[in-house]
């Protein structure tokens, strides 16, 4: 018998990336509480307020007048919800204490580990017998100078600790050497105990993936497959999970029994890199909502609050498409990228389609709040039955969407389609 989400409230811990996310869930959920993180020895008002919103002064206890409310301490709602959903990773160790007391918990588990210790799992790749390119662990600066000198194209990765830096490619020791003096300056004795990774550059004929979910190993008879022009666009398409690429097939075949030993129960996607010799290379897997294309599901899947649900209770189900393709812009900003906050304005008949991070609202205003990291406003997604018609939703609404510096690259979705056209 079908259970009827409109009698269960869902209790979601999130950093404020996946804001919109929570939000749409409470399209399915009775009541959805919300729990950003604040506390500090020096407290700031944003984290808290990611969520919110305020009419004369005033907070309510909803968000565009959906039964949503963001709470300011977790273990206050723990005994009232009926389920607790992880979009994100680092609190692997909360979810498995919450399922400890019998709750019901969608998330990664300690299955974060596979995102977030990058050279653990590149040893576990290559126990199991996976293709993994030759990869150096280094710890400290100088030994990262050292490592680097004389060398071209690599990859430097650290693990863990993004806030720091993001992966960079490693060209040649003339164009790196002022990257890593700036990593050591704002690291400052940080840098001299921090782990590095250095990767060889995998030259591959194919670059592909998957964004779905898992329950314990097991994926969906459907998913969701598509491609990033990093930090611009998405192109992706819904298709049977039997007609994606053999190499992502055999990668995630092969993570199989890491998932199922971690109870792995939620969002996860992939990078798949094969070569000419026909080995599958995985780059490293994002164990939490994607972002792009998580903006999408929420407005692709008809089902979204049922996957999480029979999900966390072990029971797999298959995604129900709204649509065949879809399209997504990122919504950017250079006064954000600058540690401000962002006021965006845009007509509220579009509201559906544009995916917001970190956002409160003030009088019908919206305001995106920055915490320090140039991560984007948000995103405007389009779905339909072609690319074309995903486009030209996606151009309609960025002309309506205005703020401070506000950008808008619509052109790259050209190259995006271009691109998942190749795969």
């Amino acid at each position: 018998m079908a259970v009827n989400l409109k009698d269960k409230t869902i209790l979601i811990y999130d950093n404020g990336l996946f804001f919109d996310f929570a939000l749409k869930l409470a399209d399915y959920y009775k009541k959805v509480y919300y729990y950003v993180p604040w506390k500090d020895a020096f407290p700031s008002m944003t984290k808290l307020l990611v969520g919110t919103e305020w009419v004369n002064g005033k907070r309510l206890d909803t968000f565009d007048g959906k039964p949503f409310e963001s709470v300011d301490n977790y273990f206050d709602y723990v005994d009232k919800a009926d389920i607790c959903f992880f979009p994100d990773v680092g609190d692997g160790d909360l979810q498995e204490y919450l399922l400890s007391k019998g709750k019901l918990v969608f998330g990664s588990r300690k299955g974060e580990e596979l995102e977030l210790e990058r050279w653990d799992t590149k040893q576990y790749f290559k126990k199991i017998g996976m293709d993994v390119q030759p990869v150096k662990r280094v710890v400290g600066v100088n030994a990262l100078r050292e490592a680097l000198k004389g060398t071209t194209n690599k990859w430097v990765k650290i693990s863990k600790f993004r806030h720091h830096f993001e992966t960079f490619h490693h060209e040649n020791w003339d164009l790196s050497q002022i990257l890593i003096n700036k990593i050591e300056w704002e690291m400052g004795p940080m840098s001299q105990i921090a782990e590095f990774l250095i990767e060889d550059n995998i030259d591959a004929i194919v670059e592909e993936g998957i964004d779905a979910y898992t329950v314990d190993g097991k994926f969906p008879n459907y998913a969701f497959a598509g491609v990033e022009i990093k930090e611009k666009s998405f192109a992706g398409q819904f298709r049977r999970y039997s007609d994606l690429s053999e190499g992502i097939k055999e990668v995630n075949k092969q993570m199989e029994p890491a998932l199922r030993g971690y109870g792995y129960r939620g969002f996860i996607s992939s990078e798949v890199r094969t070569t000419k010799d026909g080995k599958h290379y995985a780059i490293d897997p994002c164990c939490r909502l994607a972002s792009p294309p998580s903006e999408i599901y929420q407005e692709m899947y008809k089902n979204l609050g049922e996957i999480i649900w029979e999900g966390a209770n072990g029971r797999l189900i298959d995604p129900i498409p709204a649509a065949k393709y879809a399209v997504e812009v990122l919504i950017t900003s250079d006064w954000y990228n600058e540690n401000q906050h962002q006021t965006i304005f845009f007509p509220d008949k579009y509201r559906e389609w544009i995916k917001l991070r970190y956002a409160m609202k003030i009088d019908g205003v919206y305001h995106i709040l920055s915490t320090g990291h140039s991560c984007g406003l948000g995103a405007i997604i389009g779905i339909g039955n072609s690319f074309e018609e995903c486009k030209g939703k996606v151009e309609e609404i960025a002309k309506e969407v205005t703020g401070y510096c506000v950008s808008i690259d619509t052109n790259s979705i050209d190259e995006a389609i271009e691109e998942f056209n190749k795969s």
